[in-house]
């Protein structure tokens, strides 16, 4: 018995046919084009792009719960297990690393511009929500007054990864906290370093002139 040609088929029967063929070669394609993709990065032809996002998040654990904030740079953690955080404590302070933000609870100083806000701010982000840490190689677990160094997520509502907060990050970019190296640089230095120029020119939170322009005592009014 002869195989049915194309040409022989009639309608509906065509029209698959012809589907699956073009399914059939979309696949060929693919094939060729990701052994040939994986060839040339293997081999060094070509550098694979990677994405900084989902480097920085890929593996976390949200296994804490932010308890309380303490300012705009200082919370407390704790694990949903109960267990310690780290060993040390079950309730932990963490010092948010490469931010620093206006004082507010600083016996020794006075409250400084947008300290309120950047406090405000803050528990919008990560009051009483889950959290991820994530420490930084390049610096010491712990700062001289026992809290701990970290990088803080937050997972909100919605579809991961895209429902993870990098809360240092976005309080630099939003313009309540300055860039801040702490003796060592740290991994996320040159996007930090980069965001807060953005917060500037752009006149965001504390660098706004309305506001205190950079400044850590609030910008005089105008005189009438």
């Amino acid at each position: 018995m002869a195989t049915p040609k194309l040409s022989d088929l009639q309608g509906p029967a065509k029209n698959f046919a012809r589907l699956v063929f073009l399914i059939v070669i979309i696949a060929i394609f693919y094939v060729l084009f990701n052994s040939g993709k994986n060839f040339l990065i293997k081999n060094d032809f070509v550098k694979e792009k990677v994405d900084p996002r989902a480097t920085l998040i890929n593996g976390l654990s949200f296994d804490y719960k932010v308890t309380r904030v303490v300012d705009g740079d200082t919370i407390h953690i704790q694990r949903l297990d109960g267990e310690k955080v780290e060993g040390q404590s079950k309730d932990m302070t963490v010092r948010l690393i490469g931010i620093n933000t206006p004082e507010t609870v600083d016996p020794r100083k006075p409250v400084e511009c947008f300290g309120e806000e950047a406090t405000d701010y803050m528990k919008d982000l990560a009051n009483r929500k889950v959290a991820a840490i994530k420490l930084d190689p390049t610096q010491q677990e712990f700062d001289e007054y026992g809290r701990l160094l970290a990088y803080v997520f937050i997972k909100n509502s919605g579809i991961y990864p895209n429902n993870v907060v990098f809360v240092n990050e976005e309080m630099v970019k939003n313009g309540y906290a300055y860039e801040y190296t702490y003796i060592t640089p740290y991994e996320q230095q040159k996007e930090f370093k980069d965001l807060e120029n953005f917060a500037k020119k752009n006149n965001m939170g504390l660098w706004s002139p309305n506001t205190c322009n950079g400044l850590r005592t609030p910008v005089a009014p105008p005189q009438d």
